[in-house]
């Protein structure tokens, strides 16, 4: 098992530099400028966030917040305040990644790339990443079983056409079927809830389904009493029921003979052919 590599605490100053001398690496700049003018203003009127960079000779190396340093430069701010640490290259990278994830300034692809490396390249446990990051190891453990997706999946959420929360739900289904499952999923605008119930109805057996379905309608009450005074409210729930249950009667129904409201009684037997 490779050795932990502790999360670094080299010694820190703080400083206000020009954004001329600091160097962004590619994986901080943001896919996109959208909310780059909102955050902008943002700056503008609260003030410059502190950012962390690493001194690389007479430069600064940007470790995290690419987005508030874009919209620095946006602003028109010629110089923004840091906190220089002087780290090695693997300290950085460590230091960086956890940055990152702490702040959600990642995708949820990019967010998984990142906690492998932290597990295979130093060590790390789901149980550091949650610690330090904030977050709960379920969470943790979601945003890793995103790996296990086939290629063209992974394309579908890097692009934004598919969200995190549908892409977990079809970590269960079949490889080979998945990119399929998705294609349907972005097709029909399923939601994340939808989603699961289409990858359980695909994953369960049909007796199975069967089952359930007869064990629910079983907890169905046969006749249901309805009372109400709302004649808006009673049309439309007599309309939710109406799939599953047959109106028999309605009539008036004083429940309150001290109030001058009158209720409505409606009796509902359950329909036959409804399961």
């Amino acid at each position: 098992m490779k050795k932990k590599f502790a999360l670094p605490t080299a010694e820190s100053e703080q400083k206000v530099i020009s954004v001329n001398r600091i160097d962004c690496p590619p994986e901080l700049v943001p896919a996109d400028d959208g909310g780059r003018k909102e955050r902008a203003a943002y700056i503008l009127v609260n003030g410059m966030p502190e950012l962390p960079v690493r001194a690389d000779g007479r430069r600064y190396r940007l470790l995290a917040g690419g987005a508030d340093f874009f919209a620095a430069k946006e602003a028109g701010r010629t110089d923004v305040p840091v906190r220089v640490y002087r780290f090695s290259e693997e300290e950085a990278e460590v230091f960086s990644a956890v940055e990152r994830l702490k702040t959600d300034s990642v995708g949820a692809m990019e967010g998984a790339y990142l906690m492998k490396r932290l597990i295979s390249d130093y060590g790390w446990t789901q149980e550091d990443i949650a610690r330090r990051i904030g977050k709960s190891r379920p969470a943790v453990a979601n945003t890793l079983r995103l790996l296990t997706l086939v290629p063209e999946v992974v394309g579908l959420v890097e692009s934004g056409k598919l969200s995190a929360g549908h892409a977990r739900a079809l970590v269960s289904v079949p490889a080979e079927k998945q990119y399929a499952f998705a294609e349907e999923v972005v097709r029909r605008g399923y939601s994340v809830r939808e989603t699961e119930r289409a990858v359980k109805s695909f994953l369960t057996p049909p007796e199975v389904l069967r089952a359930e379905k007869a064990a629910a309608l079983a907890a169905e009450p046969e006749k249901i009493v309805y009372i109400s005074c709302d004649s808006a409210t009673l049309a439309r729930d007599i309309k939710d029921l109406s799939a599953k249950y047959k109106l028999e009667t309605c009539r008036p129904f004083d429940m309150f003979p001290q109030t001058a409201a009158v209720e409505t009684l409606c009796l509902l037997t359950r329909n036959r052919h409804s399961g």
